[in-house]
């Protein structure tokens, strides 16, 4: 429940009182200029009253999943996960590290603070995403982890690789508890075969998923309700939310709203076995185009990042020299495009988003 302070709304008028008490006076018949109030109005104020505390109530035990307006235009806070209340999949010191040491909500302004428009999170997209910025130079983000980003003191310590891990591991664990087959892949995966930890300087993670999303509205809801944002954009992706439990450490206030392939993110892949035992995996541009034989998918294998096990495919190298040629091991950087003028100012931003959703475009 979105809690907002409108100006100009709910204005207390003051007046003189004389001749409302002298009405009801008079009406009872009492001669004492000691204004009575009737039996009836204390009853209203008293219903008014536990209103009010009943709807303060309700508000304090709802989930807090938007954000809160604060009466300066334009300047909010969105409600961030409690992680004490948010059950994981596993018992890791992360989560009980981050319970220890909750981190304040992100306080965002301007043309940010269209962050706290939790409603919009599926047209905006990209725009959805919290502004994190990252180091992605070796050695200082060599083996990056998401243990180190309960630590980072500045955006100048936060190694974009240490988010990315945090996403890899959240989503995989996510499809795995919806019944999903997740595989890692593509540049995820050559980081494990590298040197088993996530490629410093990359800008995403990729993880495959075997036949059709299952419980695709399910698993949106379940990465929502640990700080993160689904959406589709061309294939599904996922970033980290502003309702993030360590949005008030990653955000980076000085980066422009989030435009497409600018943010740590999740790229997912389908990848479908047809009747012919060939493999269709989405995105593949190899020697047979998007089939891969079967002997080289399945049965799957596993591999280890930051120490932490993996499903696969069956022959990792294979995969990744169909994926990117016989020098896969030099990863290729993907250029972030300008963010348009059209996305300039919060008002512009939301003719676009309401476009989107008029056009339906995906």
């Amino acid at each position: 429940m979105a809690i907002k302070y409108e100006e100009g709304i709910n204005t207390v008028k003051h007046g003189s009182t004389r001749n409302f008490w002298e009405t009801w006076r008079f009406s009872l018949g009492c001669k004492s200029r000691i204004p009575v109030i009737p039996a009836f109005v204390l009853v209203l104020l008293g219903l008014v009253v536990s209103g009010l505390i009943m709807e303060a109530q309700i508000v304090s035990r709802a989930p807090e999943t938007t954000g809160i307006l604060s009466d300066t235009k334009d300047v909010c806070s969105p409600s961030v996960i409690h992680v004490n209340i948010t059950e994981y999949h596993s018992g890791h010191r992360f989560y009980s590290a981050m319970k220890e040491n909750p981190v304040p909500a992100p306080i965002f302004r301007g043309n940010h603070s269209w962050l706290c428009e939790d409603q919009w999170r599926a047209e905006m997209r990209f725009g959805y995403c919290l502004p994190i910025s990252g180091r992605k130079d070796t050695p200082f983000c060599t083996a990056a982890d998401r243990m180190d980003l309960l630590s980072i003191h500045s955006h100048n310590s936060t190694c974009y690789a240490s988010v990315l891990h945090m996403l890899l591991v959240e989503v995989y664990e996510e499809l795995k508890a919806t019944g999903n087959t997740p595989l890692i892949t593509f540049g995820s995966l050559l980081g494990a075969v590298r040197n088993g930890s996530m490629i410093p300087f990359t800008e995403d993670t990729d993880i495959g998923f075997v036949g059709e999303l299952k419980a695709s509205f399910e698993l949106q809801e379940a990465l929502r309700r640990k700080g993160y944002h689904m959406f589709f954009s061309g294939i599904w992706r996922v970033c980290v939310a502003p309702t993030h439990p360590l949005a008030g450490r990653l955000y980076d206030p000085s980066l422009p709203l989030t435009w497409k392939f600018s943010v740590p993110y999740v790229d997912l892949y389908k990848m479908k076995k047809l009747s012919n035992g060939s493999w269709d995996i989405q995105e593949l541009e190899g020697g047979n185009g998007r089939l891969m034989s079967y002997d080289k998918v399945e049965p799957f294998s596993e591999v280890t990042i930051n120490g932490m096990p993996f499903d696969t495919v069956r022959d990792p190298k294979f995969f990744l020299t169909e994926a990117s040629g016989a020098d896969y091991m030099t990863p290729k950087l993907r250029e972030v495009p300008d963010m348009p003028a059209a996305l300039v100012s919060k008002q512009k931003l939301l003719e676009v988003v309401k476009m989107m959703k008029k056009k339906k475009i995906p």
